[in-house]
């Protein structure tokens, strides 16, 4: 038995009627999924035990087995939680030297989308004083370092855009300037064909406004750096796809039209967290009907984007976790797809 097992059956313990350690792997108690005994309140036939190197659970009243994951899954999700980050952390995610030299000398490199273009001239987020409104905004979402580099403060943004799109924004529009965070979209040959500008004022009317500036790539963030040979997750929004490796988003629309011509194989849909939107039902029922692999968030998980996730202190490797054992397809989805929107 792994220490982390030993340590969170531990944890629980005190929440485990008639608990005890039997041994050094084996421990007792009154099932917390049965009940046990309606009768007797002594009776323990719940076991967690090592069997050929795994951990599991099993109790002799009602059935039950469950790994030790499941176990924890199943009986304090707030648990099962940690535990797993522990289980990250302990595999270790740290990067390999050579990888790490790689990183920093690319770092070196001017970037391309910034050696001409629109972008010539406006300040990347990593540039900026800690105090500036956009580097608060920034840091605030707690969005990856990595990105501050690639994200742009756009004082004048109406009239910055119609420079990029002439004619984009009217004068009625103009009398409204301001300054946004500019998120850029760059295909594959490193050009920005899209970008989107997010306000600085929470309770603004238009948070987001995405422009496209080639029609020739969909309107699609991410499309620089994706493999679609390895698994990859689409989401809505850019700032959420930057928390997860080798994703995409599509800043609205129509989803599964935006990434039709795109390889689905290793692909997986992941939407906001919303059982209660129609409009998001409706998308997921799409993307399940065309095939695709999609996420169905776990019912009890509170939060309504990778985001706000981040925010309320999971981390980035557990939520990917969180969308790779809550993938499903074809009529699994559809299942799991039913059950989620009950919520």
């Amino acid at each position: 038995m792994h220490w982390l097992e030993s340590k969170y059956t531990g944890l629980v313990s005190s929440r485990l009627r008639n608990y005890k350690r039997k041994s050094g792997n084996i421990f007792n108690f009154s099932c917390p999924f049965c009940g046990d005994s309606a009768t007797d309140q002594r009776k323990a036939r719940g076991y967690i035990y090592d069997k050929k190197g795994s951990t599991l659970y099993h109790c002799h009243n009602c059935g039950v087995t469950y790994s030790f994951n499941n176990f924890l899954k199943n009986f304090d999700y707030h648990m099962y939680s940690e535990y797993t980050l522990e289980v990250l952390r302990e595999s270790g995610t740290q990067k390999k030297e050579e990888e790490a030299y790689e990183e920093f000398v690319t770092k070196l490199k001017i970037p391309v989308f910034l050696k001409s273009g629109p972008l010539k001239g406006l300040k990347k987020i990593s540039q900026l004083d800690a105090n500036d409104p956009v580097k608060i905004l920034v840091a605030n979402r707690k969005i990856p370092n990595k990105y501050h580099a690639k994200m742009f403060k756009c004082p004048n943004f109406f009239s910055w855009v119609n420079e990029v799109v002439h004619g984009k924004f009217d004068d009625k529009t103009l009398k409204y300037e301001e300054t946004r965070l500019l998120i850029p979209f760059f295909n594959n040959k490193k050009e920005m064909h899209a970008f989107q500008g997010r306000a600085l004022d929470p309770k603004s009317k238009t948070r987001y406004i995405t422009v496209v500036n080639n029609e020739d790539y969909p309107r699609v963030w991410g499309l620089d750096e994706v493999d679609f040979n390895q698994k990859n997750y689409v989401l809505e929004g850019p700032i959420d796809a930057m928390f997860l490796p080798n994703a995409i988003a599509t800043a609205g629309g129509d989803l599964v039209s935006t990434v039709h011509d795109m390889p689905k194989e290793n692909m997986v849909i992941v939407l906001d967290n919303e059982p209660r939107s129609k409009e998001t039902k409706q998308k997921l029922d799409k993307a399940i009907i065309n095939g695709y692999n999609v996420c169905i968030w776990p019912s009890n998980l509170e939060h309504k984007d990778v985001n706000d996730m981040v925010l309320a202190g999971l981390s980035a490797d557990f939520i990917r976790y969180i969308i790779d054992t809550n993938t499903h397809r074809d009529l699994k989805a559809k299942l799991a797809l039913n059950t989620w929107s009950k919520v």
